[in-house]
């Protein structure tokens, strides 16, 4: 039923208004950068609007991977902050681990007619933003923003349904007067520890891809030193970004960091107990 709702969502405007919600959440989230910028704040909270205004600066790292892969197999772990992409594996290397589960992201794409494309460029798309103060911005802003978060919501949420379809097992397309769906299946990704000893190494050395999100893990365990990656990765950059979001995904993203931080604690002091607490998520 994912299909004839999807169908809907379009036909009946929909889709349209969540697209136009998205170009104007664009438009007014750059011109309050711009206004915030101008006042020299690092961070504004709007109290009546519910929404936070703030300049975060963040490092880009450059990795030597070749020189990061060897430390991480010189200290033993390399297996469990890797993994490999089915692309990068020949017919035969496929065929030695075909019986290793994998994982594989499948999604549903939606391109539009180019007659729908200019349906949607034709769409009167007005927002006048001359002699209107920074509070009231914020709060079209914040307007917007629920809206596009409604609709997007139930975007995701068909999309999804889609994908168990019994069309899509037929057919990885479905056309209809207003575009077309496609099924993307990406590539299989398999876990370094679940294929290693069926690979020999240098395969396994020369075709990893490292899960830098499982380092900071890592760190906090004992297994591997702060210091010592200094050897492998560098600062290349010290870039700055704004996050205009309400106050409910801003207390949300702080809970994610303090539950992080928490599990890293844990894992810190869980290091002394053995390998087993390697395999901990």
């Amino acid at each position: 039923m994912g299909l004839v709702e999807l169908k809907r969502f379009i036909l009946d405007g929909s889709y349209l208004e969540l697209r136009q919600a998205e170009k104007r959440l664009q438009l007014l989230k750059y011109q309050i950068r711009e206004e915030q910028e101008s006042l020299g704040l690092k961070r504004i909270l709007w109290a009546e609007t519910g929404v936070v205004g703030e300049f975060e600066i963040y490092k880009i790292y450059e990795y030597n991977y070749e020189k990061l892969i060897a430390y991480l197999h010189n200290v033993g772990i390399l297996p469990l902050v890797t993994f490999i992409k089915s692309e990068d594996l020949s017919e035969e290397e496929l065929e030695k681990i075909a019986h290793i589960s994998y994982q594989r992201k499948r999604y549903l794409r939606y391109t539009p007619t180019n007659n729908f494309k200019r349906k949607e460029n034709n769409t009167s798309f007005e927002l006048n933003l001359e002699n209107i103060s920074l509070p009231d911005k914020v709060s079209m802003w914040k307007e917007n923003h629920n809206k596009f978060e409604q609709l997007n919501a139930i975007w995701k949420y068909e999309k999804l349904r889609v994908l168990l379809a019994p069309e899509l097992r037929k057919s990885k397309e479905l056309s209809f007067e207003w575009g077309t769906f496609s099924l993307i299946e990406a590539q299989k990704i398999y876990r370094t520890d679940l294929i290693h000893g069926l690979l020999d190494e240098k395969t396994i050395c020369s075709r990893v891809k490292v899960n830098l999100e499982r380092i900071d893990e890592f760190i906090a365990k004992g297994f591997l030193k702060k210091f010592e990656l200094s050897s492998v990765r560098k600062i290349v950059d010290i870039q700055r970004r704004y996050i205009l979001m309400t106050l409910q995904k801003e207390k949300a993203k702080k809970e994610y960091w303090y539950s992080k931080l928490e599990k890293l604690s844990i894992l810190s002091q869980r290091s002394a107990e053995g390998w087993e607490s390697l395999y901990t998520d």
